[in-house]
Protein backbone atom coordinates (compact mmCIF):
# COMPACT_ATOMS: atom_id res chain seq x y z
CA UNK A 1 0.00 0.00 0.00
CA UNK A 2 1.05 3.25 -1.25
CA UNK A 3 1.23 6.30 1.71
CA UNK A 4 -0.24 9.51 1.13
CA UNK A 5 2.18 12.58 1.61
CA UNK A 6 0.11 13.53 5.61
CA UNK A 7 1.03 9.51 6.30
CA UNK A 8 4.73 10.24 5.12
CA UNK A 9 5.34 13.31 6.99
CA UNK A 10 3.36 11.74 10.31
CA UNK A 11 5.96 8.50 9.96
CA UNK A 12 8.75 11.12 9.58
CA UNK A 13 7.90 12.93 12.44
CA UNK A 14 7.59 10.42 14.52
CA UNK A 15 11.33 9.43 13.76
CA UNK A 16 12.39 12.40 14.35
CA UNK A 17 11.24 12.17 17.76
CA UNK A 18 12.70 8.72 18.64
CA UNK A 19 16.10 10.10 16.75
CA UNK A 20 15.60 13.57 19.49
CA UNK A 21 14.30 11.25 22.64
CA UNK A 22 17.44 8.44 22.00
CA UNK A 23 19.82 11.40 21.98
CA UNK A 24 18.78 13.19 24.58
CA UNK A 25 18.48 9.34 26.89
CA UNK A 26 22.29 8.96 25.92
CA UNK A 27 23.07 12.70 26.52
CA UNK A 28 21.57 12.49 29.92
CA UNK A 29 23.56 9.05 30.65
CA UNK A 30 26.94 10.13 29.58
CA UNK A 31 26.12 13.40 31.65
CA UNK A 32 25.66 11.17 34.79
CA UNK A 33 28.09 8.93 34.66
CA UNK A 34 30.40 12.01 34.74
CA UNK A 35 28.86 13.04 37.49
CA UNK A 36 29.10 10.54 39.59
CA UNK A 37 32.87 9.74 38.62
CA UNK A 38 33.43 13.40 39.54
CA UNK A 39 31.88 13.17 42.87
CA UNK A 40 33.12 9.53 44.12
CA UNK A 41 36.75 11.09 42.89
CA UNK A 42 36.71 14.46 44.28
CA UNK A 43 34.80 13.05 46.93
CA UNK A 44 31.82 15.31 47.12
CA UNK A 45 28.57 15.16 47.69
CA UNK A 46 26.59 14.87 44.26
CA UNK A 47 24.07 17.72 45.25
CA UNK A 48 27.07 19.80 45.99
CA UNK A 49 28.41 19.01 42.62
CA UNK A 50 25.14 19.73 40.48
CA UNK A 51 24.84 22.89 41.69
CA UNK A 52 28.28 23.92 40.36
CA UNK A 53 27.67 21.88 37.22
CA UNK A 54 23.98 22.31 35.78
CA UNK A 55 24.37 24.40 33.01
CA UNK A 56 26.29 21.60 31.68
CA UNK A 57 23.40 18.76 31.67
CA UNK A 58 21.97 18.68 28.34
CA UNK A 59 18.77 20.44 27.65
CA UNK A 60 15.70 18.56 26.35
CA UNK A 61 14.91 18.91 22.68
CA UNK A 62 12.53 20.88 21.63
CA UNK A 63 9.05 20.68 18.98
CA UNK A 64 11.53 23.55 16.73
CA UNK A 65 14.62 20.52 16.20
CA UNK A 66 11.90 17.90 15.82
CA UNK A 67 10.52 19.88 13.32
CA UNK A 68 14.06 20.46 11.89
CA UNK A 69 14.85 16.95 12.08
CA UNK A 70 11.53 15.81 10.11
CA UNK A 71 12.02 18.04 7.57
CA UNK A 72 15.88 16.97 7.15
CA UNK A 73 14.58 13.27 6.61
CA UNK A 74 11.51 14.53 4.21
CA UNK A 75 14.10 16.18 2.00
CA UNK A 76 16.31 13.00 1.78
CA UNK A 77 13.34 10.72 1.54
CA UNK A 78 11.33 13.25 -1.72
CA UNK A 79 15.17 13.68 -3.53
CA UNK A 80 15.18 12.05 -7.19
CA UNK A 81 18.91 10.72 -5.69
CA UNK A 82 20.59 13.33 -8.41
CA UNK A 83 22.38 15.36 -5.89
Amino acid sequence: MNKNPFEIRLELLKMAQEMAEKDYADQREAYWNVMYSMADKWNKDINELLEQTQKYAPAMYTPQEIMEKAQELYSFVSSKGDK
